[in-house]
């Protein structure tokens, strides 16, 4: 059944639900997707989406909504519906318990456009101003947003600890509130966050006269506000409300959620309690929700509206008679988990007292006419069940029986007589504590279940699956699942299960099946039993699931109801690819076999017996280590779907899966590296060619790299995952047997060679890559070069990925993309520059990533094309990026609000980060106002200025010019005062000459030690020294070198220390010099001498005294204390870089000097 709703019941402009696929459940046996489609575009963003259900003539919403801030404005919509049926319901039929069948949302409620509305920023709204979403943002404080427009708000996940009772006082017509996540209670609170306190006013609604639906889910709040009586749906989850007992005065709620107020995790120390005077006020509730609270019974009174009823996880020990007598509308019972069994719990467990089951009576699930469709008793510890319990449940279609001790009941249980009307039932782990049955036995009155589509048996323990064991199941002709898997089964009759009528999906997956030769001979069934079977189960935990690894496992109903909020990383636009779920539809409808996670270890004709009809086959993560030659498969005349991911498998021959050449399409080889990384071992691809219906295969995580066949050749191959592996050292600059590696893959649409160590492509391997792709996926390797001016020979290129590299560097010139480039991903590289050529070509660009690069500003004149108005481009991400927030870029802030390019996270992650007065601060906080105002004060000021000194200078000049003059002169010579005419220095080859005792080693050390060190060495300056040892000239005397140290030298430094028992405190260069340096005292007035002392207690010659008194600082004394020493050197250089006359002591120099 297909519907089809155009828009012509919304007018123009009013909000649409888009991008989703919606699934709604109206009846156990079928479902509705729900599509929408845009003619004009396919970027179309949900604001707020609900699940629908036909109700009558018309759609009600049965779901709450979420909200994200993405908003997109099309005209031309057109919605489908199609129905069709559920084979797995427990995994549909469950889920619609979040659901909710209540209130009619109008198409005004969720506008839509593609133009960015800053008008209550830094909240996203629509142009239309009638959703604001504040969600995910460091707000404290409520927003003060007056608006009649308003009808949906958003305040989930922020750091607000109030909300007053003005504070939504603007917002009359607001009909959707969601204030979510804003301080979690008790461990499910963040460590960073651990004093938060949530406190709603009384009085916060009064004003919303309109409501209809408020989330006040994970606030720790601990009453419930003042409701207005026009609500509903409320969410109340994850609060610490732990007893009701006023009225809500909310005639009209139709669902109210109270799970997870009193649990292990969100303790409360008492019973949950809600009075029965509470549900006499809710006449048109629906839908309640008391999982998690620690009720010890049943609730009193509950309406007799009620369609959906949760008590999950309590501990409740007893369901008395007529518990439910009086809810003959109640579709969905939730009973599971009050009594649990401990030995295979996965969270913390709490059982009934002496770990007795839950107590059930007869009549406990008793009403007249009960509509009861499905029925979870899952972890009651229950062992059996009372006579008649299941009898008065005549339109029963779910039961969910698993995580219970129902192993024997299973065998021999008398209650399955009652269960007629079933569709859908789950047994899983029931299994009797340490023990395994020998074989699967099944009660008889399972048979007479027409009517049942799917038995999921996991986890009972058996070993063998013999014809015996099915005869039971012969007798249901409509069964199509059977679920076996994670029993220890070692012996199974596939052939027998495959009689079954109309059963098309076998799962025994998990197991310790080895299909070893001779195990599968019928008359010898005990010795093969005897022969195959294993003792230890062996099961993987790998963090990677195969590529296309078909879905086995149950959707756990926590990850449907108890989510209200999508946390997931942002995904790619449509690729132009099938995702690795879409092949899975190969087998829809199909006989499939998954024999995944056994321990199979070879391949041969004996493995298939019973499988010759099957469709799709996934033999992913046993044990297989062998050369797959010709005839493996001859029996396989239907096989379109083969899995083989998670071996060690070696595909050398060219005759490998020839025999399923008519049939196979999809191929997953993945993860079978273990032959490829053998050293020195050759390796072949050829079997491709003979695969001439292939389409689709995964060659993923190989580690292929080297000794390979130079080329892959199909004719038929559309999708090749071939990342994972090698093809740095396949594409090496040192080697180009590999350049024409995918050139034969004349189909080839779609290409991932990501994760493959990648450092450059040269021009030559992209140039013969097939002209047929249209999706390239290079990311996550580490390219620092992409021949860009190539990729023109790639003209049917649609998507190019080049996310996760190390590319920093776009060519200035045009760069032909081809005609049908319409998504170029470019994020997480270190781009910083984007030329305005580059993209002049790309003129169906429509999606274009630039996230998480190192782009600080755009040139406003010269403006990439995609920026500008009137080109195709429909979103650009742009976050993560270090934004530069000056006036000189403000325009961007602008730029960004007016655009028509949907820009994600435009007003939470694109931050500025220069400069540092603006890091953090979002872009759109920039105002192009203020910095025009910033500009017209500054241009006022300096034209005041020129004028003024253009005006008054030439007037002094005419009247004061000379005196002006004269007076300038003045100061300048009384500032400069007496300088030494240039050139008198001009023969000082050297800023000091050290003098010292040669023959004292104290004296030598330090002077190469210390004064060389810290004088020519040093990072501050650094002096030019004269050493006697070092720089004199050999040849001369010793008095003509000593005359050319001295007059050659700015200073002289004397590097004296009290001399050794019976020697002269100095020797006679020291003499010779001192007598030089006094002489040119007296013939050029120049004092260049610099004493040195290094002993503490040096002679006391009149000269020192004399010197010290007259000019201190020129005699210096090396400090015994380290922490004195880099003062002593600053001293030293001063004394060296300065004149002496300067620090002669004012009273006594003008007698000398």
């Amino acid at each position: 059944m297909t519907f089809y709703i155009f828009q012509s019941g919304c007018n123009k402009g009013q909000s649409l639900l888009l991008n989703l696929y919606f699934k709604c459940y109206l009846h156990p046996m079928f479902m509705i997707h729900m599509h929408l489609t845009n003619s004009r575009s396919h970027d179309l963003h949900m604001t707020t989406c609900f699940h629908f259900c036909l109700n009558g003539a018309g759609l009600m919403p049965l779901h709450r909504p979420w909200n994200t801030a993405d908003n997109v404005s099309s005209p031309d919509l057109d919605y489908t519906f199609h129905l069709e049926p559920i084979v797995d319901f427990k995994m549909h039929a469950i889920s619609t318990m979040a659901m909710l069948n209540t209130i009619v949302i109008l198409c005004q409620l969720l506008q839509l456009t593609r133009t960015i509305n800053t008008s209550f920023f830094p909240c996203d709204t629509d142009m239309n101003t009638t959703y604001v979403d504040c969600s995910d943002r460091p707000l404290k404080r409520v927003p003060i947003i007056k608006s009649e427009s308003v009808l949906s708000l958003s305040l989930s996940w922020t750091k607000i600890q109030q909300v007053g009772s003005d504070d939504l006082s603007g917002l009359k017509n607001l009909r959707t509130l969601e204030i979510v996540g804003n301080c979690l209670p008790g461990r499910l609170r963040d460590y960073s966050d651990r004093s938060c306190k949530m406190e709603i006013h009384d009085d916060a609604f009064r004003s919303l006269w309109n409501l209809t639906f408020a989330n006040l889910s994970g606030n720790s709040l601990t009453r419930i506000p003042w409701l207005p009586e026009s609500l509903k749906i409320l969410d109340l989850q994850e609060n610490c409300i732990s007893h009701i007992i006023q009225p809500l005065k909310t005639p009209n709620l139709e669902a109210l959620y109270l799970s997870k107020n009193c649990f292990y995790a969100n303790p409360c120390g008492q019973p949950f309690n809600i009075s029965e005077e509470v549900f006499k006020g809710l006449p048109k509730l629906k839908n309640l929700t008391l999982g998690y609270n620690n009720l010890t019974a049943i609730p009193i009174g509950l309406p007799r509206s009620l369609e959906l009823l949760d008590l999950r996880e309590n501990t409740i020990t007893e369901v008395l008679e007529g518990a439910f007598a009086n809810l003959t509308f109640l579709h969905h019972l939730i009973l599971e988990w009050n009594c649990q069994r401990c030995d295979h719990a996965a969270r913390p467990c709490f059982p009934c007292p002496d770990n007795r089951p839950l107590k059930l009576h007869s009549k406990s699930f008793y009403a007249e006419n009960s509509s009861v469709t499905l029925l979870s008793l899952r972890g009651n510890s229950l062992r059996t069940f009372p006579e008649g319990l299941f009898r008065p449940l005549k339109n029963l279609k779910g039961l969910d029986l698993s995580d219970n001790l129902l192993a024997y009941d299973i065998r021999n249980g008398t209650f399955f007589a009652d269960l007629r009307g079933l569709t859908w039932i789950s047994l899983i782990y029931n299994y009797e504590p340490l023990k395994t049955f020998a074989e699967l036995v099944l009660s008889p009155h399972i048979g007479n279940i027409s009517g049942l589509k799917t038995l999921l048996l996991s986890g009972n323990f058996f070993h063998i699956v013999s014809n015996e064991s099915l005869d039971v199941l012969s007798k249901l002709k409509n069964l199509k699942k059977l679920e076996l898997r994670m029993n220890f089964i070692n012996t199974c009759s596939l052939k027998a299960l495959t009689q079954l009528p109309s059963l098309i999906d076998i799962d025994l997956s998990q197991n310790i099946l080895s299909f070893l030769p001779g195990c599968w001979s019928p008359s010898s069934e005990i010795a093969a039993q005897e022969s195959c079977q294993r003792q230890n189960l062996y099961t993987h935990d790998f963090t990677a699931p195969p590529l296309m690894l078909i879905d086995r496992k149950i959707t756990p109903r926590s990850e449907v109801l108890e989510s209200n909020r999508l946390n997931g990383p942002e995904l790619l636009e449509d690729a132009g690819s099938k995702s690795p779920s879409q092949w899975r539809s190969y087998c829809r409808n199909n006989l499939t076999f998954d024999l995944s996670q056994n321990d199979i270890m070879s391949l041969h004709k004996e493995v298939f017996v019973g499988m010759e009809n099957a469709v799709c086959l996934d033999l992913s993560f046993n044990y297989m280590s062998q050369a797959l030659r010709g005839g493996v498969f001859d029996t396989m005349k239907d096989l379109v779907f083969l899995n083989l991911s998670y071996n060690r498998l070696d595909f050398y021959y060219n005759e490998s899966f020839s025999e399923l050449n008519a049939t196979l399409k999809v191929l997953d080889l993945s993860n079978n590296e273990f032959h490829f990384k053998m050293r020195g071992m050759g390796h072949r691809l050829v079997f491709i060619q003979g695969l001439a219906n292939l389409e689709v295969l995964s060659l993923a995580n190989n580690g292929i790299g080297m000794r390979i066949d130079e080329q892959l050749v199909s004719s038929s191959l559309k999708y090749l995952y071939f990342n994972g592996n090698n093809l740095n050292i396949m594409w090496g600059y040192d080697n180009n047997r590999y350049t024409h590696f995918f050139q034969n893959l004349t189909s080839l649409m779609y290409l991932d060679i990501s994760t493959n160590e990648l450092n450059s492509i040269s021009p030559e391997v992209l140039c013969n890559l097939p002209r047929s792709i249209e999706t390239l996926i290079i990311s996550n390797n580490k390219l620092n070069y992409f021949p860009w001016q190539n990729i023109s020979a790639l003209r049917n290129l649609r998507h190019l990925d080049l996310s996760q590299n190390r590319l920093s560097y776009l060519p200035p010139e045009v760069t032909e993309f081809g005609e049908f480039l319409s998504l170029l991903d470019l994020s997480h590289n270190y781009f910083s520059f984007i030329p305005q050529k580059f993209f002049n070509q790309a003129g169906s660009l429509r999606y274009l990533y630039l996230s998480h690069n190192q782009i600080k500003e755009l040139n406003q004149q010269f403006l990439p094309a995609p920026f500008k108005k009137g080109s195709a481009l429909q979103k650009l991400t742009l976050h993560a990026n270090p934004f530069k927030c000056d006036c000189v870029t403000s325009w961007f802030a602008d730029f960004l609000r007016s655009t028509p390019v949907k820009i994600p996270h435009l007003t939470t992650l694109v931050h500025c980060q220069f400069p540092e007065s603006q890091q953090g601060e979002s872009i759109l906080s920039m105002d192009q106002r203020s910095c025009q105002d910033i500009y017209g004060g500054l241009a006022f000021l300096v034209c005041s200025f020129l004028a003024v000194a253009f005006t008054v200078l030439p007037l002094l000049k005419h009247l004061y010019g000379w005196d002006l003059w004269y007076c300038l002169q003045v100061l300048w010579a009384e500032h400069k005062g007496y300088t030494q005419l240039a050139g008198n220095d001009s023969n000082n080859h050297y800023d000091a000459f050290v003098v010292f005792d040669t023959s004292n080693n104290a004296v030598r050390d330090w002077v190469y030690n210390e004064l060389m060190v810290n004088l020519e060495n040093s990072d501050h300056r650094r002096f030019c020294l004269c050493l006697e040892e070092r720089d004199w000239i050999p040849g001369l005397s010793c008095i003509e070198n000593l005359h050319n140290a001295v007059y050659s030298s700015v200073k002289t430094v004397f590097v004296l220390s009290s001399a050794a028992a019976g020697s002269e405190t100095v020797n006679g260069v020291i003499r010779q010099a001192f007598f030089m340096v006094q002489q040119r005292l007296l013939d050029e007035k120049v004092d260049a001498a610099v004493l040195v002392l290094l002993d503490e207690m040096f002679p006391k010659l009149k000269y020192l005294q004399l010197r010290r008194r007259l000019c201190r600082k020129s005699v210096l004394s090396w400090p015994r204390n380290p922490r004195a020493q880099p003062l002593f050197w600053n001293r030293v250089r001063m004394a060296l870089s300065s004149d002496n006359l300067k620090f002669y002591d004012n009273n006594m120099s003008e007698s000398f000097m």
